[in-house]
């Protein structure tokens, strides 16, 4: 395929599986726990199809990957801090379905599922439907698919901001966790007061106060524990920075910044980002 670019239907393969579909799995099933969630994006198939089951067009809106395009391929997240996930390739349909199943997420755990299709739409868009979870031993492993619904749902989020603002482009990730002794609200209040994003609403143009790593942009989201910025810099993208409760609270820098500057500015940020949580937050512990 084009550098930086979706595939061609020439360029994709035969239906390479019959597996039935994890969207298909019956929803009244006690001992299956999934995520079900679907997103509207801009593209036609095959350029969704590069969005979703090719390693480069996977790190546009989740995380760095890499990705074999066939059954029984390795896939390999890069989730920054948290380490590298593994899976296999269960299906690969090109320009539908892709899917993978994760052993060694944990110990002696059944194997985790996740499946993407995508299903064309009228006026240029696609829908993709996303299922991720387990379909054996669910409701003991129910806390970890609540963490992994929050990543899914960002994740979605993103591909559609990606598709529609940054199309057929490779990203550059910065992914930066900052354990801190503060309370949630409290870490995540005075990160904002040290960024200047106290005041932040939906359609600002904001800047980062000096001395803080370079970030500029539109506003796109607001929640409580979470601002996510449309990027001019350090580079063209988006950033959202949050704040999370788990054994401890973390603050988290998780940017993708496109272009043909967008991996070599990431590389830089990411050691800055980190410098400086750790000397604005003296409290802070590497994760």
């Amino acid at each position: 395929m084009p550098s930086g670019g979706a595939p061609s239907a020439t360029d994709l393969r035969p239906p390479m599986t019959d597996v039935p579909d994890l969207a298909d799995h019956p929803a009244d099933d006690a001992d299956a726990v999934l995520v079900r969630l679907r997103a509207t994006v801009r593209g036609t198939p095959e350029e969704v199809w590069w969005s979703v089951a090719t390693g480069a067009g996977i790190g546009t809106w989740y995380v760095p990957a890499k990705v074999q395009s066939r059954v029984g391929g390795a896939v390999v997240t890069d989730h920054g801090p948290f380490g590298h996930s593994h899976g296999v390739v269960t299906a690969y349909d090109p320009p539908r379905r892709f899917a993978y199943e994760e052993r060694a997420w944990g110990q002696e755990v059944p194997p985790w599922r996740t499946e993407v299709l995508v299903e064309p739409g009228p006026g240029g868009v696609c829908e993709v439907r996303l299922t991720s979870g387990l379909t054996t031993d669910g409701p003991r492993y129910r806390d970890a698919i609540g963490l992994t619904e929050e990543a899914w749902v960002a994740g979605l989020r993103n591909l559609r901001l990606a598709r529609e603002h940054f199309p057929g482009q490779e990203a550059g990730g910065v992914f930066v966790v900052r354990g801190v002794r503060a309370p949630q609200g409290e870490a995540w209040a005075a990160l904002l007061r040290a960024l200047g994003l106290a005041d932040a609403v939906v359609g600002d143009e904001v800047a980062a106060t000096e001395g803080a790593p370079a970030l500029a942009g539109v506003v796109e989201e607001v929640r409580p524990t979470s601002l996510l910025l449309r990027t001019t810099a350090p580079a063209p993208g988006f950033v959202e920075l949050s704040a999370h409760t788990w054994t401890t609270t973390s603050l988290l820098v998780h940017a993708h910044l496109f272009g043909p500057a967008g991996s070599a500015v990431a590389e830089a940020e990411r050691p800055r980002w980190d410098a400086w949580l750790h000397a604005r937050f003296p409290g802070a512990k590497p994760t």
